[in-house]
């Protein structure tokens, strides 16, 4: 290719945003007090933005309202954390389940701070005593999941870790973190193994979990051809995309995979294909915008 056209710029970031943000994503924003975000939105951002002793403050006003919701824990630990007070979150943890000492959301936050600090044997017992407290604790089966993988109690971990992605089928962090183990344990094609019966027997919800991650890797795949100048080995991998979003019903998904594959044959100078595809895009968003600009 001879430079970078404006076509090309779309394409390449295309290739690096395949799934749509949510209605709400905002893009760095610099007053976060004016986007009226709510107090768990707002410190998720600030924990984001790395300004950890402001997440410090809104995760302990919420945990004095919510106080079973790991998420909240887990946002706490990682800003003291990113703070350089980690041993702090220990102390705060426990005066906590001290005063509320059935919380499930307290042990898996305790269990995270030791977890952080690469003490396995403690995080795992804190996990077990989350999950024994609520069974549908998603986070804490994937973290006890991680621990023995760190442990090399690998057949364990990945149990664990399907626990969770069984309990919260939609969080990618479990699904990532059961591909890692398997990578892990020098059987990385389990992950494939899992994704194909999860196709034919379902429930769909997991083996879209498990496809998007599939196409993640495709995706890179597709953009390192792509930037090596081969437009047709970027456009294979996209079609391998397609079928994996196909199979697993991710409409959602296939908007943004049949602009990618729009752009790329309008880059490659195949104009029929080109409208082909900004018109598929337009049968599952009349709405799109840049297709509807597009089609002729």
């Amino acid at each position: 290719m001879n430079g970078i056209t404006e076509k090309a710029v779309l394409a390449l970031s295309v290739l690096f945003f395949i799934s749509i943000p949510s209605a709400g994503a905002v893009e760095n924003p610099s007053h976060p007090s004016e986007l009226n975000l709510s107090a768990r939105q707002k410190a998720g951002f600030l924990l984001a933005r790395k300004q950890y002793e402001e997440a410090l403050q809104v995760y302990k006003s919420l945990l004095k309202k919510e106080s079973e919701d790991g998420s909240l824990f887990r946002g706490l630990v990682k800003a003291y954390d990113g703070a350089g007070k980690l041993n702090e979150a220990e102390n705060f943890i426990k005066d906590y389940l001290s005063a509320h000492p059935g919380s499930s959301a307290g042990q898996y936050g305790l269990g995270y701070f030791y977890y952080l600090r690469g003490d396995d044997s403690r995080a795992q017992a804190r996990f077990e005593e989350a999950v024994r407290l609520r069974a549908g604790n998603a986070l804490a089966w994937n973290n006890l999941g991680a621990s023995l993988s760190r442990t090399k109690s690998y057949t364990l971990a990945v149990e664990k870790v399907k626990e969770a992605i069984r309990l919260d089928s939609s969080n990618p962090m479990y699904y990532n973190n059961l591909q890692r183990i398997y990578r892990e344990l020098g059987s990385a094609g389990l992950f494939i193994a899992d994704y194909n019966r999860y196709v034919k027997e379902g429930p769909r919800l997991v083996a879209q979990g498990y496809g998007r991650l599939i196409a993640t890797t495709m995706r890179q795949e597709a953009f390192q051809h792509y930037s090596q100048g081969s437009l047709d080995s970027a456009i294979r991998k996209f079609r391998e995309i397609v079928v994996i979003f196909e199979e697993t019903g991710y409409r959602a998904g296939l908007v943004s995979v049949f602009f990618g594959l729009a752009v790329l044959h309008e880059e490659k100078g195949d104009e029929e294909m080109a409208q082909k595809y900004f018109k598929d895009v337009l049968s599952i968003n009349p709405n799109h915008l840049q297709a509807r600009e597009k089609v002729k």
